[in-house]
Formats: structure tokens, C-alpha cells, sequence
């Protein structure tokens, strides 16, 4: 059990998820959670992936990174 504090990010509230645990859940920033009240707590949940659930959160950020590297030669590949 970790505690976390919650914290401003703009008009929001927030509070950060460990790295370990993002990891673990091959979760990477853009991939959706499930939050959903319960008594008087806050279940967090991953959403399965449903366009390609054998991809890992390590290749996600592999290809992040490529596009993120070659993302002229990409769009010039897009529009021809």
C-alpha cells in the first residue's frame, strides 16, 4: 500500500501513480483508466485495450519515440 497526495494541476485535482506500478500495468501516458466510486474509497482500474491487447507498454513507447524522432518523413509519407 502506497499513499499518494493529491495535488493542483491546473483546475484539477490530481494525484500520480508510482513508476513501479505503471510498469507493472504496462500503462503509459495516454492509455485510459477506469475510476469508479466504491463505499468510501476510489477503485482504479486499467481499460483493456481493444485495437491490439498483445502490444506492451514498453513497445508503445518505442514507437512513441520513433514517430516523436521521424515525424516530418512521416507526414510527408501520409500525404503522398
Amino acid at each position: 500500500m502506497l499513499i499518494q497526495k493529491i495535488y493542483r494541476n491546473g483546475n484539477s485535482l490530481a494525484v500520480t501513480i508510482p513508476k513501479q506500478y505503471l510498469e507493472d500495468l504496462s500503462l503509459i501516458e495516454g492509455s485510459q483508466v477506469v475510476v469508479e466510486k466504491k463505499g468510501n474509497g476510489i477503485l482504479l482500474t486499467t481499460k483493456k485495450q481493444t485495437l491490439a491487447p498483445d502490444v506492451d507498454g514498453k513497445f508503445m513507447k518505442m514507437v512513441d519515440s520513433f514517430i516523436d524522432k521521424h515525424e516530418d518523413v512521416l507526414q510527408k509519407l501520409a500525404n503522398k
